[in-house]
């Protein structure tokens, strides 16, 4: 297997190669198994078929026996070690007439078939040959009273179907090596051309380390688009978040810069003003506190922001305006769907509908009525109504 290090191509190849030879295997396995069967029922076919015509040409004796005339015999059991043989046997296994091919060999010695019975099996020959063996049991009618028992058998040598099988096994194993190669080289063009996406990616995330890229070009599958669109997002807000960082950076150096001064001019006089200090390092504390709010208000949305209930949030809030105004009774009323809620930052949230409740309670009769629609999506509906002058029409475009 691939080490950890390999490329996905690499993993790929060789999990589809392992699993398409494995395949191969079993089918090889499976038709050779199917070759060898199938060869073995048509050879014992071809015995049987020789089993009766060596029936149909024997003819028997005035005395029970049985003989067969050399000139109805088939070619090769004319012929010593021509590989087909046969045998006559009677009921009690003794041979009775054998064909001059199997001379001095005994194919089925001591047999006791019955009448009908078949049977094929393999042998080994006293000459050390493995022939396929067929024999039949006949009962032959010589007359009225007279009916005796034959045992009838042929025999082929294997050495010729051995000889096949191995053929076939060579040629099969032959194919399917050249088909597996093919289809390995078909697989390894199929994996680059699906991976090629992923190359461009790295390609183009290198490009964008070294400086010579901003961005993921267009153009991806389905697949990688979701992905190359949020790490473009992340890009930018990446660029955008340095850029804010030296900004205010910047403006608080310069901010901080005549502060620093007046101090420093305080501290060298031997005398130090307590009330200038103290003025200046408020003036500090003031543009610290004004830089940071502004950095934290223009932040980016975050990517995955959680969803934020409003109920509570909202009650929250209310809940510290009446201790800060615990003076001014106000009806506050809350119009918030169970459940309602927006992804967004929590902080945002808060400053949003503090800033805009704390307005509405400074300006109130008496009574304020918040109603929330949407939610759970892109588009929120807020509405904070109050009883109280509202903004002159004169004042309006100057204010929004």
């Amino acid at each position: 297997m691939p080490d950890s290090q390999s490329s996905l191509s690499t993993r790929l190849l060789v999990v589809s190669a392992v699993m398409l030879v494995a395949a191969f295997a079993i089918t090889i396995v499976v038709l050779d198994l199917v070759f060898r069967r199938s060869a073995e029922a048509a050879l014992a076919d071809q015995l049987e078929v020789q089993v009766l015509a060596l029936i149909g040409a024997a003819e028997p004796d005035d005395a029970g026996n049985l003989s067969v005339p050399r000139r109805l015999l088939e070619t090769r059991l004319r012929n010593p070690g021509s590989g087909l043989y046969s045998e006559i046997l009677d009921a009690s296994g003794l041979p009775l007439w054998r064909s001059p091919s199997a001379v001095g060999l005994e194919l089925a010695p001591g047999a006791t078939l019955k009448a009908g019975e078949r049977r094929v099996s393999r042998r080994l020959l006293p000459d050390g040959s493995e022939v396929l063996l067929f024999g039949l049991g006949i009962n032959w009618e010589l007359g009225p009273d007279a009916t005796p028992a034959f045992q009838v058998f042929a025999a082929a040598d294997l050495a010729g179907y051995e000889a096949q099988l191995e053929r076939f096994r060579t040629q099969l194993l032959g194919w399917f090596a050249g088909v597996m190669f093919v289809l390995l080289a078909a697989l390894w063009l199929a994996i680059r051309f699906a991976l090629r996406p992923l190359r461009r990616m790295s390609a183009e995330i290198t490009a964008i380390e070294a400086g010579r890229q901003e961005a993921f070009g267009a153009g991806y599958p389905r697949e990688l688009a979701g992905v190359t669109r949020s790490l473009n997002t992340l890009l930018v807000a990446e660029r955008q978040r340095m850029s804010r960082y030296r900004t205010t950076m910047d403006d608080l150096a310069h901010s901080l810069k005549t502060p620093l001064a007046v101090v420093r001019t305080e501290l060298g006089a031997g005398q130090p003003d307590t009330a200038t200090l103290r003025a200046q390092i408020e003036r500090m504390q003031s543009v610290v506190d004004y830089q940071l709010r502004r950095a934290a208000a223009s932040g980016p949305r975050s990517l995955a922001a959680r969803p934020v209930v409003l109920l509570p949030l909202l009650e929250d809030i209310v809940s510290s305006l009446r201790k800060i105004h615990r003076d001014k009774p106000v009806s506050c009323e809350l119009q918030i769907p169970d459940g309602a809620s927006y992804p967004a930052e929590q902080g945002d949230l808060y400053e949003i509908f503090g800033n805009l409740l704390d307005n509405a309670w400074k300006w109130c009769a008496g009574r304020i009525v918040v109603t929330v629609s949407g939610g759970d999506d892109e588009m929120l509906a807020i509405s904070v109504a109050d009883d109280g002058p509202g903004i002159p029409d004169d004042q309006t475009e100057a204010v929004l």
